[in-house]
């Protein structure tokens, strides 16, 4: 039997990059998956794929609505069951110095990785109280534990989510459940493909220029971070809670 054999577990923005990779490795232990995503065409085919694997339900919606949230959370319970575990992955990125800033692309930063992570968490968490068990994984980023150049509303809406993470592990420890950030580095995601087209660059010389201040010279497979996220969310890591594992190569030890 798998890790998580029969748990139910929420997987926002699960349609590709790290949500996807996260959605596989908890199938492959036995969970039962709802993911989540904007972009339907996208959020099918990732359906599709993961269904040969176990039990999969695909939600659209966007995180930062309210009324799609509540819809997630209630959906997920409804078809799978109570939720055991909820990942806040989704999430965008921006990048550009804050003079640059629209306030229209402000409020879509931190609409989506901060004010998503808080309304999945106050209707997921409903659940988790009164069954006193369940764990929330929130995806911040190394952005979210030290500044970085031409990201400051990116790195506001990260560092936000830690301190998030942090506080709602408090308030939640004696009603046994978990609270816990992951802060990845530089993965290779769909994301960092686009950044680099963006670019103007050839991929590998982005790729290099990229990953040339990182202590091990690479970035992380999106499957990395989803065992960090994994370990997170269950048993072997069962007196941590609060805490903000960096998953960075190195980067945020210099």
């Amino acid at each position: 039997m798998g890790r998580f054999e029969g748990r139910v577990v929420l997987v926002t923005g699960g349609s590709s990059g790290i949500g996807y990779a996260t959605a596989n490795a908890f199938l492959e232990e036995g969970a039962k998956v709802c993911i989540t995503g904007r972009d339907a065409v996208r959020l099918r085919r990732a359906e599709a794929e993961l269904a040969g694997r176990g039990t999969v339900l695909a939600v659209r919606g966007d995180v930062s609505r309210a009324a799609d949230a509540r819809r997630m959370v209630s959906e997920t319970a409804r078809r799978l069951g109570p939720i055991d575990v909820l990942v806040n992955n989704a999430g965008i990125y921006i990048n550009k110095p804050v003079e640059a800033f629209s306030e229209r692309e402000y409020d879509a930063i931190m609409d989506v990785n901060m004010k998503g992570a808080f309304l999945c968490t106050k209707y997921a968490i409903a659940g988790m109280i009164k069954r006193k068990r369940g764990t929330i994984v929130n995806v911040s980023s190394d952005s979210g534990l030290v500044g970085t150049a031409g990201s400051s509303i990116y790195c506001a809406s990260k560092g936000a989510m830690v301190l998030f993470t942090k506080a709602v592990a408090l308030d939640h420890a004696r009603d046994g459940i978990r609270v816990n950030a992951v802060c990845p580095g530089e993965v290779k995601t769909p994301m960092l493909e686009k950044d680099a087209a963006e670019s103007g660059r050839g991929f590998e010389e982005y790729y290099q220029r990229l990953v040339a201040p990182i202590p091990m010279k690479r970035a992380a497979t999106a499957d990395e971070i989803a065992h960090a996220i994994l370990f997170l969310a269950g048993d072997d890591s069962s007196f941590m809670t609060g805490a903000a594992l960096s998953v960075d190569g190195g980067s945020t030890a210099m």
